[in-house]
């Protein structure tokens, strides 16, 4: 059984926010997560982008997204409390919280699903096991033609001849 959950919040601070306003949005954020036992894994702050549309009298916002984990006793809680906080406080403009362990777990069981499937495929085929390799960008480019080990075609050679 899960001892812990995984949530996503993204929120979207008015863009006159200066930074300061921002860190202190933040320890508010890690205060509350802090006190329910639960850890903050990731945060990325996206930055100041233009909104999809209109909110109020902002076209655009600086958006904050946290990774949660907390154990499941006591995360509903918490997040009930950070949306509380958000609600209320007027520099965010719109916040989302959303449960990805869920999604990370149906993505995990689909993936070994399809590897599965494709070594059974490769068995009845009469391959040997697939070896695990690391794509890297040369595999995806197309290979270069080395001018020095070019040969003349039959047809340069009736012409320069």
């Amino acid at each position: 059984m899960q001892k812990a959950r995984q949530y996503e919040l993204i929120h979207i601070v008015a863009p006159e926010s200066t930074e300061e306003m921002v860190a202190d949005l933040q320890t508010q954020v890690e205060d509350v997560v802090s006190r329910f036992d639960a850890k903050i894994e990731k945060t990325e702050n996206w930055g100041k982008r233009k909104l999809a549309y209109d909110i109020g009298s902002f076209n655009e916002g600086i958006y904050i997204l946290n990774l949660i984990s907390g154990p499941i006793d006591k995360v509903a809680e918490m997040v009930s409390e950070i949306e509380r906080r958000l609600r209320v406080d007027d520099r965010v403009i719109r916040y989302l919280v959303v449960r990805v362990d869920e999604a990370y777990r149906v993505a995990e069981r689909l993936t070994s699903r399809r590897s599965r499937d494709r070594a059974r495929r490769r068995q009845a085929r009469g391959l040997p096991p697939e070896v695990a390799k690391i794509e890297s960008r040369s595999d995806h480019e197309s290979p270069k033609i080395n001018e020095e080990s070019k040969t003349e075609t039959p047809v340069e050679e009736a012409n320069n001849g």
